[in-house]
C-alpha cells in the first residue's frame, strides 16, 4: 500500500471520529434538550413499572387502572415536590437579590472594622503594605459593585425568557406525563416490536452496551442526585440553625458545586468561614466549620456504598474535562462533559474502541515499514553512484 494511501485511511477515519465527536457533544444533547418529555416520560415509566407489577400481582389492579394510579400519584408527588422547592428558590433567589446592595455595605463596613483592627499590626510591618492594603479594600468595593450590577441586568435581560421557559415546561411536563402512561401500557407490543424486528445478535449487544455504559451512566447520575439531595438537607437545617439568611438557595448552590469532583462544599463554606473568623463572628465560623465537617463525612460515607467502586477517571482528566465543559457552555456544559467523559471511558472498557486503536497502530507500523523501505532504497541508490563516480 502507498504511503498516500494510508495518509488518506486515517484521514477518514479521524473525519468519522470527529463526526462522532461532535454529533456525542453537540447534537445528541440538543436532541435530547428537544424531546425531553419523552426522554423523561420513559424514565418515569422505568421508575413505575416494579410498582405497577406490585400492583397486578398482589392487588390484581387491572394493568390501564394500575398505570392511572401510579402516574397519577407521580404527577401529584412532583407537583407538590416541585412547587415547593420552586416557591422556596424564588422567593429565595427575589429576596438575596434584593439585598445585595445591603449586603455589599456589610461587607464594606466589615471590612473596615478590620482594617481598624489591624492599624497597630500594620505599624510593625514594612513601609507600604498600608497602601497596599487599602488598595485591596477598593479593589473588593468595585468587585462588589460589578457583581451587584451584573446580576441586576441578569434578572432585567432574562425575565422574560424565564416567564416563556415556565410556560413551554408546564407544556412539556404535561406530555412528559401523558407518554409516560402510554409507555407503562404500551411496554409488552412495544418490547413484542423490538423483538420482532431487532435481530437476535444485535439485540444482544445493545443488552450489553446498555448495562456496561448506559445503565453504569444512569446509576452514576441517580447515585449523586441522592448525595445531593442529602447534602442540600444538612446544608438547609445547618444554616437554619446559624441564623444564616436564604439558607435554602444557599444550600442548594453549595450542593451544586459538592457534585463537581474538583470543588466539593469546601470551595464555598472554608473561605465563608475564615471571613466570620476576621470579622469576629466566631459561633457563626464554628457552626460552618461543623457544617462541613459533617458534609465531608456523610459524602465520604455514602458515596462509596450509593456508587460502587470509583468510575475510573484520573483526577487530571476530570479537571480537564471540567475545565472544556465550562470554557464550551458553562456550568452545565461541566456537567455534561463530566456525563459524556464517564460514558466514552465506559464505552473504551467495553473494547467498543479496540479495533480502531488497532487500526491505528497498524498503519503507523505500515508508514514505519515504507519509511525504512524508502531508507533502504535511498542508500542503495546512494551508494551505487558513489561506485560509479569511483569507476
Amino acid at each position: 500500500m502507498r504511503r498516500w494511501e494510508i495518509y488518506l485511511e486515517i484521514f477518514m477515519e479521524l473525519l468519522v471520529i470527529a463526526g462522532g465527536a461532535f454529533l456525542l457533544i453537540f447534537v445528541l444533547p440538543k436532541c435530547i434538550g428537544f424531546l425531553w418529555p419523552f426522554v423523561a416520560a420513559w424514565i418515569v415509566a422505568m421508575l413505575a413499572h416494579p410498582v405497577i407489577s406490585f400492583l397486578e400481582d398482589k392487588v390484581r389492579l387491572p394493568k390501564q387502572f394500575g398505570s392511572a394510579l401510579i402516574i397519577i400519584a407521580v404527577i401529584a408527588g412532583l407537583i407538590a415536590l416541585i412547587s415547593f422547592i420552586v416557591s422556596q428558590l424564588a422567593q429565595q433567589i427575589v429576596g438575596f437579590a434584593a439585598s445585595l446592595p445591603d449586603l455589599r455595605e456589610t461587607v464594606q463596613t466589615q471590612l473596615m472594622n478590620l482594617k481598624e483592627q489591624m492599624l497597630h499590626l500594620m505599624e510593625s510591618l514594612p513601609y507600604g503594605f498600608g497602601d497596599k492594603f487599602d488598595t485591596m479594600l477598593g479593589s473588593t468595593d468595585k468587585v462588589l459593585d460589578k457583581v451587584v450590577g451584573a446580576i441586576g441586568n441578569y434578572g432585567m435581560e432574562h425575565s422574560g425568557n424565564v416567564a416563556k421557559g415556565m410556560t413551554s415546561g408546564f407544556i412539556g411536563t404535561v406530555v412528559m406525563f401523558f407518554a409516560a402512561y402510554l409507555f407503562i401500557v404500551d411496554k409488552e407490543k412495544i418490547m413484542q416490536g423490538y423483538e420482532k424486528h431487532v435481530p437476535k445478535m444485535v439485540r444482544h449487544k445493545i443488552g450489553i452496551f446498555y448495562h456496561n455504559t448506559l445503565g453504569v451512566l444512569a446509576s452514576y447520575c441517580w447515585a449523586q442526585v441522592k448525595i445531593m439531595v442529602i447534602i442540600i438537607a444538612i446544608l438547609w437545617i445547618g444554616f437554619i440553625l446559624a441564623g444564616i439568611s436564604y439558607a435554602f438557595f444557599l444550600a442548594v448552590v453549595i450542593a451544586i458545586l459538592d457534585v463537581l469532583p474538583i470543588l466539593g462544599t469546601g470551595t464555598a463554606i472554608i473561605p465563608w468561614a475564615l471571613y466570620k473568623i476576621l470579622t469576629g463572628d466566631i459561633k457563626t465560623a464554628v457552626i460552618l466549620l461543623i457544617i462541613y465537617v459533617i458534609c465531608l463525612v456523610t459524602k465520604q460515607v455514602l458515596q462509596p456504598k450509593m456508587m460502587g467502586d470509583s468510575m475510573g477517571i484520573s483526577p487530571l482528566t476530570t479537571l480537564f474535562l471540567i475545565y472544556i465543559g465550562l470554557k464550551l457552555s458553562g456550568i452545565g456544559g461541566m456537567l455534561l462533559a463530566l456525563i459524556l467523559g464517564i460514558f466514552v471511558y465506559n464505552l473504551y472498557k467495553l473494547g467498543v474502541f479496540d479495533r480502531k486503536i488497532a487500526f491505528f497502530q497498524r498503519r503507523i507500523e505500515m508508514l514505519t515499514i515504507n519509511s525504512e523501505k524508502e531508507e533502504e532504497q535511498i542508500r542503495e541508490e546512494l551508494e551505487k553512484v558513489e561506485r560509479e563516480g569511483k569507476e
